[in-house]
């Protein structure tokens, strides 16, 4: 059991820090934003109680001290200022490492005593002591002292014409972990309201310093006997007695039911019931499950591709019905499997604003980082795959691309670079764009580089345009960095994109203008598990070609076909196609039939990438189907023209056309 909290532990913090991060971005922006930091001190609130009740110490006490400087913040105790900014920006990243240390199962050895006297060195001096004001009216009328602060919640509680109650809790003598128990308590009180002030405090009750009864007064919209149900059903609570604070100075009226005064109780307001069970309406699925699931859901699709065949090709009546029917069902039951895998593209890029703001600053640069069609959703396992080609080219373009606030300047330019990364959808495929306003790709610098490398002729590189010199700098080792830095100089970053991006199916294309910007297009599948394809016939051999590249499949004559400047090429609707022979571009031996039918004609299959389109020559189209893709070996993954392979009804093999290489 103790290994499934942890898991879900890791899982839920995780988000938590992936939301400060994205909130301390923000609160940088724009340091009056109350929004960003109540979202951060909720996180980390929620994390010091989750890490207390796990027992890690260190991480409870690293977000204790954060949480006490950003209470400042947010009480206008303390004004926001770099320094801060960049301290918090610093505990994040040692609360990463301690969830890592947590991760692999290893002993702490990470020293957090530096990072914590950092923080409490801007908290407001001697914080922990200052002095109660004796209050008036309504304090003194109870002979009670409250803090500046208590009283503060008062009048802000009256205002709101919320609920204040003072709640006894009473717990079983025999409590096995009374801090445990306590903090379960004080957590289902904040589902009701807010939590004012606690007798012993809340450091206390998570410490165990008490006996076994403590108090809380908190603000709330509910009822006090609907509190006090709830509570009573925390197992080894013994007694709970919520009486309610009267804020106009009277002695509050107190008993075990938690009843207020008659007067502001109306007989005829009937008393809302408690709900003791919620419906459950989420859960954590492990990703190695899903991908079984998702195997097995290739397999079901074989077997049900061939089920229906054998029932057409033997024109088996009784199981007609049947056949159709598990052919629906399995089909509805892909398309759900396959939404259980999407996730937003957001969940990656929500990391991004930390990365754009880290490197601009190392580089002393001023960067805007704006993200567009981030809700669109993508197949995990692409998504998993793309993170590390997409952080080089945004990692690339802070360095290289966007230049520093002076050179901007002497250019008459924004003196803030602007960098953009845009998600949108289109025929099945995602395109990804990184785009920024910098000083673009010096083509002569590329090719000074080139030309030293001896990877082109001098030649050559006089007519070079943007096609060669993006496949000069996705080369290996290739770069124009005058230094090494933990950024950027070693030559590896664009070509780790292109090869990962080529390997996922998809192509990346590049769009550059001096002193204007670049552009990087990464276009991708949506997912990688099973697509509809069409299969087609070249010679004796089947082949299948994803249905997203396909714009339409038809008939021609052998004279349609045409010869300009070496190229096969047929006009379609006043569009003029380049045509490739499969057989050929294959290397299938071709039979001594022609691949003209018996018509005369040709079958044409018009495929699309980008804005280019290419007629493909095939000798027969089979016909639509789902196909569940297999991943090739290492010997022949890298074979241009093909992608994957699939299993057809039958048991055969039938490869997957690359439609990127046969360009």
């Amino acid at each position: 059991m103790q290994d499934s909290y942890r898991e879900l532990f890791l899982s839920e913090s995780q988000e938590y820090l992936s939301n400060i991060s994205s909130c301390l971005v923000k609160l940088e922006e724009n340091p009056a934003d109350p929004s960003s930091i109540n979202e951060i001190f909720r996180c980390v609130h929620t994390l010091k109680g989750m890490s207390a009740t796990m027992g890690y110490e260190k991480l409870t006490t690293l977000s204790h001290e954060m949480e006490d400087l950003l209470d400042e913040l947010r009480n206008k105790k303390q004004e926001l200022s770099p320094d801060i900014m960049d301290t918090l920006f610093a505990a994040v990243d040692i609360l990463e490492e301690l969830f890592s240390e947590i991760k692999s199962k290893k002993d702490s050895v990470l020293d957090i005593s530096e990072i914590g006297n950092t923080l409490k060195s801007f908290l407001v001096e001697n914080q922990k002591d200052v002095s109660r004001v004796k209050a008036k009216g309504a304090a003194a009328a109870q002979g009670k002292d409250f803090t500046e602060f208590e009283l503060n919640k008062l009048k802000d509680s009256k205002s709101k014409k919320l609920n204040v109650f003072n709640v006894r809790i009473s717990l079983s003598k025999d409590c096995a972990m009374k801090e445990a128990r306590a903090f379960l308590v004080i957590t289902n009180l904040k589902r009701f309201g807010e939590i004012i002030s606690t007798q012993p405090s809340i450091e206390d009750l998570k410490a165990g310093n008490f006996e076994y009864s403590f108090t809380a007064m908190f603000s709330s919209k509910e009822e006090p006997g609907i509190v006090r149900q709830e509570l009573m059903n925390i197992s080894e609570v013994d007694e709970v007695s919520v009486s309610q604070q009267d804020l106009s100075g009277k002695s509050p009226s107190e008993g075990k039911q938690g009843q207020p005064a008659a007067a502001n109780h109306p007989a005829n307001t009937p008393a809302a019931g408690p709900v003791y069970v919620k419906k459950i309406q989420s859960m954590r699925i492990p990703v190695e499950r899903l991908d079984k699931i998702m195997n097995l859901m290739g397999e079901l699709s074989i077997a049900k591709i061939r089920l229906v065949q054998i029932v057409q090709t033997y024109k088996l009546e009784p199981l007609e019905e049947v056949g159709f029917s598990l052919d629906r069902l399995i089909s509805a039951l892909q398309d759900e499997v396959m939404q259980t895998r999407l996730l937003p593209v957001a969940y990656i890029l929500d990391a991004f604003p930390r990365v754009v703001r880290d490197v601009a600053k190392k580089q002393g640069k001023d960067v805007e980082l704006e993200i567009l069609g981030g809700e669109i959703e993508l197949d995990r396992m692409v998504l998993d795959e793309m993170s590390d080609p997409l952080l080089h080219l945004v990692r690339n373009a802070v360095d290289h691309g966007l230049e520093t606030t002076e050179e901007r300047k002497k250019n008459n330019k924004e003196p803030r670079g602007k960098l953009t990364i845009q998600v949108s959808r289109q025929r099945g495929q995602i395109y990804i764009e990184v785009i920024d306003d910098g000083q673009g790709v010096d083509f002569q610098a590329v090719c000074r580089v080139a030309i030293s490398k001896g990877l082109v002729t001098p030649e050559e590189a006089a007519a070079m345009d943007e096609k060669k010199v993006l496949d000069l700098i996705t080369m290996p080792g290739f770069s124009t960095a005058k230094a090494i830095t933990d950024i950027s100089g070693r030559g590896v970053g664009l070509d780790v994109v292109k090869s990962k991006i080529e390997a996922l199916g998809g192509r990346v294309d590049f769009e550059t203008k001096k002193g204007e910007g670049s552009r990087f297009i990464l276009t991708l599948p949506l997912t990688l598990a099973i697509i509809k394809a069409m299969l087609v016939k070249v010679e004796e051999e089947i082949f299948a070609i994803p249905l997203m590249n396909i714009r339409e499949t038809i008939k021609i004559k052998t004279d349609e076909l045409k010869y300009l400047q070496n190229f096969e090429v047929v006009k379609v609707r006043e569009e003029v196609i380049p045509v490739i022979r499969l057989n050929k571009e294959l290397g299938i031996k071709t039979a001594k039939v022609a691949i003209e039918e018996s018509d005369g004609r040709i079958s044409l299959v018009i495929v699309e990438y980008g804005k280019r389109a290419l007629g493909l020559v095939v000798s027969q189209v089979l016909g639509e189907q789902d196909i569940a893709v297999k991943p090739l070996g290492s010997l022949v993954k890298r074979t241009k023209g093909i992608a994957g392979a699939t299993i057809l009804g039958d048991g055969r093999v039938a490869l997957i056309l690359d439609i990127m290489s046969l360009r």
